[in-house]
């Protein structure tokens, strides 16, 4: 598999941190996990059971990166605001890994569901992905 939906994430990251665009995170996070879906896509193995820590992985990057923008603004902080948001963030991540774990013990519970059940999962993914976006374009995080 060719490395450029990752290097062109990394890039658009970059971007977007260095010229202050939230909107291109949310690119930068959809093109990491259409790396990851590609990568799902093209291996048709059995269900991997590190989509939930991926999840988690895409949402961490989202909102750190939303951060580090917001960070930029000479806004000052609460005492203690910064460790609640990092308190936050963690247990978010922890509650996806959760929920993610969950939702692929459910669908293993299911069995061969056939291709409605996939097309299930991949509308949920790609709704996932839009949540996502549409939250990094509207600048706002924790």
């Amino acid at each position: 598999m060719s490395p450029v939906l990752g290097v062109a994430a990394v890039a658009a990251l970059a971007l977007a941190l260095l010229a202050r665009l939230a909107s291109l995170v949310a690119v930068a996070v959809a093109l990491l996990g259409a790396e990851y879906a590609l990568l799902l896509a093209l291996d048709g193995g059995p269900l991997d059971t590190r989509a939930a820590f991926v999840a988690a992985a895409l949402y961490g990057v989202a909102e750190l990166a939303a951060w580090a923008l917001d960070l930029r603004e000479a806004v000052a902080d609460e005492p203690g605001m910064v460790l609640r948001r990092v308190a936050l963030l963690a247990a978010l991540g922890v509650a996806t890994v959760v929920l993610g774990l969950g939702l692929l013990a459910l669908v293993e519970a299911a069995g061969e569901g056939g291709r409605t059940l996939e097309a299930v999962g991949v509308v949920a993914a790609v709704g996932a992905l839009a949540l996502l976006a549409l939250a990094a374009r509207s600048g706002r995080s924790l």
